[in-house]
């Protein structure tokens, strides 16, 4: 008798082994089939026959029988009888595995369909979409799909349920994925179109708000709605770059420089990344003055890391230059150059009030003598280096003419306006193209009331200027390529017209512009003109200028006849950004 019971145990086991087997392998076949729904639900009703318990069958032949019903919408009575077997089958499913996120969600799309219908359904779709949302993770296409689904019924939705779905959507989005912002944008613009609704929805991050600035530019929407976003992802980076800064700095103290470099080399990139698209739409997410503060300790952090690093005064990235070029406070001027003379890097004087020969070094002790208001000091230097009988190098002039251009600041400041005409001169004399000189020269013949060497000045820095209208060569610019020229200028505001020519005749580019780093003019230009005004600096300023979306194609810089102040021109663009 045992003997029996136990040979058919096995045999009970042996045949539900060989069911389970076949489900499986109907199974395979079925979710290989690509032809029409038919072929798929007869392999999958073989499977459910062979094994009835399987869930994933039902979710599949629920599917099949969804396809079904889609491809016969023309057979009234077929597409009705497909539905409700699709229904009955993700409902069997269901009962098998409760806790299927996948057979929630596809319940939910039938359920849904049906209503469309107005077919009798055992349940309402939203609420299958919520348990489909409650049974997955964050970062799951399920839960992508159900926030996108919430979004599209958006005028639909009751106060709970858009509740729910802006929850659902901010935390879909949270993990920056472009693809799944850009499908939430595209529902968005379909069906939604309100920005207080995808707002509401888009989290604190700059990568995000990015997406969905160039997003509404592509589609020509709201230009302050896309400037918001990215004066919004502009603070969010300041505050991360602040924070990294103020780590690197304690980093530094603890002679932990290799982190202090890491923070550095990231904050860096996201302080020059800032444009300020606050400006254009007159908010005030970063303070100006705090900004300032941040880039100068930044560019202070990272040079002296690198000096540290090197022992050499060389200065590849400009760090030094771009500290110098922000520091006003005597004090912390003095206290970089306490930090290359213990390193052996300046001061390194004879006692006999001689400076060292190598200029590059000379121009930086001046400038941080000029920094700390030594003006007497620096007048001597220029003294003693006008003595002495050397030749200089032609790598070497422009090192020359900085030191004497600051010389004749000294003079400046003293009032000796002779001898600061002497040093101006020497300067221009070493780098003849260099504009900063020739208004430096200018404004000395000004106050010296020269007006036919006045005039001479300024007939030399005229022809350092292009013309007022510069031909770009007909350079394309493809959307998110920017192209840069450099805009040799006296110095002041300055008015501009940009020329170019759409990629369509009814086109309306966004066209951005910066100039020397900061935006100062966006719209969706027509008529094949885009007129901005911008501070220019004596010498050379980058100018910046990007399509989002379409892409154009550029003509001419043109001047203003009559700028407000000042005036500029144009060097020959290079090739590639």
């Amino acid at each position: 008798m045992k003997k029996t019971l136990l040979l058919a145990g096995l045999a009970v086991i042996a045949l539900l082994e060989s069911a389970v087997y076949w489900n499986s392998r109907l199974l395979e076949r079925a979710e290989a089939t690509a032809g029409a729904p038919a072929e798929k639900i007869a392999l999958l009703e073989r499977a459910g026959r062979a094994y009835p318990w399987n869930a994933r069958v039902s979710l599949e032949l629920g599917t099949a029988w969804f396809e079904a019903g889609a491809q016969a919408l023309g057979d009234v009575a077929a597409r009705n009888a497909a539905f409700e077997k699709s229904v009955g089958q993700f409902l069997r499913s269901l009962r098998l595995e409760p806790g299927s996120a996948a057979a929630h969600f596809e319940l939910a799309q039938a359920l849904q369909y049906m209503s469309y219908l107005a077919l009798p359904a055992p349940a309402a779709p939203f609420e299958e979409y919520r348990k489909a949302a409650a049974l997955t993770g964050h970062n799951s296409q399920i839960y992508a799909e159900v926030g996108r689904v919430f979004l599209g019924r958006w005028s639909s939705l009751g106060p709970d349920e858009r509740a729910f779905a802006v929850d659902i959507l901010g935390k879909t989005l949270a993990g920056g994925d472009p693809e799944r912002l850009r499908a939430v944008l595209e529902v968005w613009y379909l069906h939604v179109r309100d920005y207080a609704v995808i707002e509401g929805v888009l989290p604190e991050d700059a990568g995000v708000l990015r997406g969905y600035a160039r997003f509404l530019g592509e589609m020509g929407l709201s230009l302050e709605a896309r400037e918001k976003a990215l004066s919004r992802a502009e603070a969010i980076d300041f505050a991360r770059a602040a924070r990294e800064v103020e780590r690197a700095q304690r980093s530094f103290e603890y002679g932990q420089n290799d982190d202090a470099a890491a923070r550095l080399s990231a904050g860096l990139p996201l302080l020059r990344s800032i444009a300020f698209f606050q400006d254009l739409v007159r908010e005030a997410r970063i303070d100006p003055r705090e900004f300032a503060r941040t880039m100068k300790t930044a560019c202070l952090l990272a040079a002296e890391g690198r000096i540290e690093a090197t022992r050499s005064l060389e200065d590849p990235d400009g760090l030094v230059e771009a500290y110098l070029a922000l520091e006003d406070e005597p004090l912390a001027a003095g206290e970089f150059e306490k930090f290359l003379a213990e390193r052996g890097l300046v001061g390194d004087d004879t006692g006999s009030g001689s400076r060292p020969k190598d200029l590059r070094t000379l121009a930086l002790e001046l400038r941080l003598d000029f920094k700390q208001n030594r003006y007497r000091d620096i007048t001597k230097a220029g003294e003693a280096l006008e003595s002495g009988a050397f030749v200089i190098p032609a790598a070497a002039r422009p090192f020359y003419a900085r030191i004497f251009g600051l010389v004749g600041d000294s003079y400046m400041k003293l009032d000796y306006l002779y001898e600061a005409e002497r040093a101006y001169l020497k300067a221009v004399d070493a780098a003849p193209g260099r504009l900063e000189d020739l208004g430096r020269l200018a404004r000395c013949y000004e106050r010296l009331g020269s007006d036919r060497k006045l005039a001479d000045v300024r007939a030399r820095m005229a022809a350092l200027l292009a013309p007022p209208s510069t031909d770009l060569g007909r350079r394309p610019l493809e959307s998110g390529r920017p192209a840069r020229f450099d805009v040799a200028c006296e110095g002041g505001p300055s008015a501009w017209t940009l020329t170019f020519e759409a990629a369509r005749p009814e086109g309306r580019p966004l066209l951005t512009v910066l100039w020397n780093g900061r935006v100062v003019r966006e719209a969706y230009a027509e008529g094949g003109r885009l007129a901005f005004t911008a501070k220019a600096v004596s010498g050379a300023n980058a100018l910046v200028v990007e399509s989002v979306g379409e892409p154009v194609t550029l003509l001419a810089l043109e001047r203003a006849a009559v700028p407000p102040a000042g005036g500029g021109g144009l060097t020959r663009p290079p090739e590639h950004e």
